[in-house]
């Protein structure tokens, strides 16, 4: 009973570290800033693309003078043949942001428009707690990393969610 104990003691202490902070780090010069006329899809997009070496995808950004929704930026995805998760708006499921910031991969996300006709917005999911979460917001000029409790993102979030895959992340699936 003892040894039992204490192996699950070592085996939650050994593990602790990992399910505390897993959060994706993304360099500041993979950060893309937003741009007229409302890019931020556009730059999350890219913002991962930078992160992950994908350089299909870089310049993205500038070459989508617009902008985006769902749809451009899956068929850009699709065009590009990188391989991806996608989440729909609607759906609520937190399991795809668990994955991509337990496997550093990180998710472009969509939040829904403050008011009707308004837009919505969309960010770079980088980490992901029981009770917090961060993302790069492209309409931050110097690029920081916001923290929100996960409360206040699960209300924000519309349930869309872009996750670029990692080649050596498939092919361990």
């Amino acid at each position: 009973m003892v040894k039992q104990i204490l192996s699950c003691t070592l085996t939650f202490l050994l593990l602790l570290p990992g399910a505390i902070r897993a959060e994706v780090k993304v360099p500041a010069a993979c950060r893309i800033r937003n741009r007229p006329p409302g890019r931020c899809g556009w730059c999350s997009l890219e913002t991962l693309a930078r992160h992950h070496k994908i350089e299909v995808l870089y310049g993205v950004t500038e070459q989508n003078a617009s902008r985006c929704d769902v749809t451009n930026l899956e068929a850009t995805v699709v065009d590009a043949d990188v391989s991806y998760r996608i989440q729909y708006a609607g759906y609520r499921s937190q399991a795809i942001l668990r994955y991509a910031v337990q496997h550093s991969l990180g998710a472009v996300v969509g939040f829904r428009e403050l008011y009707p006709g308004a837009g919505g917005h969309i960010v770079t999911l980088i980490d992901l707690t029981e009770d917090s979460v961060g993302v790069i917001d492209p309409n931050d000029a110097d690029g920081r990393t916001r923290r929100m409790t996960l409360d206040r993102f699960l209300h924000w979030w519309d349930g869309f969610a872009l996750v670029l895959e990692n080649t050596s992340v498939a092919a361990a699936e």
